[in-house]
């Protein structure tokens, strides 16, 4: 099951399996048939947040029938901690 967030980023709700794939995607020119990263992914600092699942989700039913994650805060001392171990 797919849990929807909101990503800062990109400012819109994506799931956590879309942001995994988009990461995956090659950075500035592609090869042909492959589309490149996308500008915000390629400078997103949430992804470690998303993979450690430290982010607010809602199930993408809930998300369909008009619940909404709440958005992470990127600056509170514990996510800053977090992000900072990883880089």
């Amino acid at each position: 099951m797919d849990s929807m967030f909101y990503c800062i980023p990109q400012e819109a709700y994506l799931s956590i399996t879309t942001c995994k794939n988009l990461r995956e995607r090659p950075v500035g020119k592609a090869p042909a048939g492959a589309p490149p990263k996308l500008i915000a992914c390629e400078k997103c600092t949430m992804h470690p947040l998303v993979d450690m699942s430290k982010i607010p989700t809602v199930t993408l039913e809930a998300y369909l029938g008009g619940t909404r994650p709440r958005v992470v805060k990127l600056n509170s001392p514990k996510n800053r901690k977090l992000l900072a171990d990883v880089a």
